[in-house]
């Protein structure tokens, strides 16, 4: 058990890390997804400077390092580009004395002829040259080539016999590639960690992969390269979440280089795919089969299309789903919308009835307040009334009784003439019309002191509707003169000259006359006068 122990926590150590960092990671392949064009204009740049130097070199070796850095540049970029500058580095390394550069050049060729899914052209290229004659380093690089093509002609046959065939001498020729790589060498230690990937040693493997990790530069294509490999040690030894993480840091490495020869994106969108992500592993495909078009590069159209058209579907599975409930819902939201504008106008409508009950009520209640103000008018008009006939009715009686007392007093007064036989004393006394005079005086008298008890302001207020410098006022100790008692007779309500004469002593014409100048005088429309006379309000005098 200790044994177990002490042999699997190397490799827990080397494909585990505390917290997920997928988030982190997934925001920066979206946002160098996103800065693409930036990365892919910066590579166009350093490709436009090459061939302008090109373009004005004539010297035939500087021409071949110009050359073949364009190939470099185009290598992971532009697959049928690299192949050109390829063979023009061929025809200028057929022009010097130097094999090694011409044996360089061919397994160029071979490489990207390899990568782009022509083996043929590769094979009959790779046929061409006989390692006895290279050096160390260049046979270490052909077997490596050749390890290459070999694989991945076995991967593309379909044929188990040629397949078996071409996988066996893949492996002789990546045996012989490490008795010419150096040991802490990038080369050797991307042959071990595949062949131990291949070999299903996860465990050795990423003991080798920790160490080439190390010898990497990050943020480089090399970087890339090496992060590819660590996320397939990490697959067989069946950690995804870490297969996930270091297929995303290849994937930012070759975005942020603008390498379209690339495979961690799209094997990361199967992964995502696989757990559910649709809308994720499709944009991180999607991007994928446009650098896969860029790269125009046949062997990475028949690894990708494959995802490609599961995750295609799936997605647009989904899209015509999420269609069809965008439908449903924006059909929903329109009933909503149809039902609510309806509410709206039932409401609007009886907010409207509403106001018209509410002004309807309104004019009701103004009516109500005139008509309960007409009627306090009326109640006090009666109340008015009520007090004045009792006023009229006391001083009637007081007047009746004092007539009765002079009447009883005339009469002994005349027995005792008659009596005494003063006939002459008795006639004066009987004289009608002094006798009418002061019973008209004493009537006069009467009437203004009950009229201005009832209402004591009468006079200011019949004063003030005439014109300035026209007022009427009483001479002597008399308290209303004619005028006053045409008018106080008015506000009474005995309106007819006639009986105002009557009342008062003198003719018609002599009342219409009175009524007539004051009239003249008023500050008011004659027509209007009179009835404002009679508004006079009565006001209680003091006792």
């Amino acid at each position: 058990m200790k044994r177990l122990l002490l042999f699997l926590l190397p490799l827990l150590a080397a494909c585990s890390r505390d917290g997920d960092p997928m988030t982190d990671l997934y925001r920066q392949i979206d946002r160098a997804i996103a800065d693409s064009a930036q990365a892919v204009a910066r590579h166009e740049a350093r490709i436009t400077t090459l061939r302008r130097q090109w373009a004005t070199e004539r010297r035939s070796g500087r021409r071949f390092l110009i050359a073949d850095s364009l190939y470099d540049a185009y290598s992971a970029y532009i697959n049928d580009s690299a192949v050109v500058w390829a063979m023009r580095c061929d025809s200028l390394a057929k022009n010097t004395d130097d094999s090694s550069l011409a044996i360089g050049v061919r397994l160029n060729l071979v490489y990207q002829y390899t990568k782009s899914g022509y083996f043929t052209e590769a094979a009959d290229y790779f046929s061409t040259i006989r390692p006895e004659s290279l050096t160390p380093a260049l046979r270490a690089r052909y077997y490596d080539i050749g390890a290459d093509l070999y694989g991945n002609s076995g991967y593309a046959t379909e044929d188990p016999v040629i397949k078996q065939r071409y996988w066996q001498r893949s492996i002789a020729l990546r045996d012989s590639s490490y008795l010419f790589t150096p040991r802490h060498s990038a080369l050797y230690m991307r042959n071990r960690v595949q062949q131990l990937v291949n070999a299903d040693s996860g465990r050795a493997a990423l003991s080798f992969s920790n160490e080439w990790m190390r010898m990497t530069k990050p943020a480089t294509h090399d970087y890339a390269i090496a992060a590819y490999y660590r996320s397939e040690a990490c697959r067989r030894a069946g950690d995804i979440a870490h297969q996930k993480e270091w297929l995303a840091r290849s994937a930012i490495a070759d975005l942020n280089n603008a390498v379209m020869d690339q495979a961690s994106l799209w094997m990361l969108a199967g992964i995502i795919y696989r757990e559910g992500d649709i809308d994720r592993a499709f944009r991180y495909m999607d991007y994928s089969w446009h650098c896969v078009q860029r790269f125009s590069a046949h062997k990475r159209s028949w690894d990708v299309t494959p995802i490609l058209t599961v995750i295609s579907s799936s997605y647009q599975t989904k899209t015509h789903l999420a269609n069809e409930r965008l439908t449903a819902l924006l059909i929903t939201a329109a009933l909503l919308l149809i039902i609510s504008i309806s509410l709206l106008l039932y409401v609007q409508r009886k907010r409207h009835q509403l106001g018209e009950a509410r002004n309807a009520l309104d004019h009701s209640n103004r009516q109500l307040r005139l008509t309960i103000e007409q009627l306090n008018r009326v109640n006090a008009d009666l109340s008015e009334s009520d007090r004045v006939k009792d006023q009229y009715i006391g001083n009637f009686f007081s007047l009746f009784s004092s007539m009765l007392e002079n009447l009883d007093s005339f009469r002994a007064k005349v027995r005792r003439k008659l009596k005494a036989g003063q006939s002459d004393e008795l006639l004066a006394m009987t004289d009608p019309e002094n006798k009418n005079q002061e019973m008209h005086k004493q009537l006069m008298k009467t009437f203004d002191d009950t009229f201005l008890t009832l209402y004591p302001n009468f006079v200011e207020e019949f004063n003030a509707l005439l014109r300035p410098g026209c007022s009427v006022r009483p001479s002597g100790k008399e308290r209303m003169n004619t005028t006053l008692r045409i008018f106080a007779l008015i506000r009474l309500g005995i309106t007819e000259s006639s009986r105002i004469a009557d009342i008062l002593g003198y003719s018609p014409v002599s009342i219409y006359n009175y009524r007539t100048r004051a009239k003249n005088l008023s500050a008011c429309p004659r027509d209007e006068f009179e009835e404002k006379i009679r508004i006079v309000s009565p006001q209680t005098a003091a006792p």
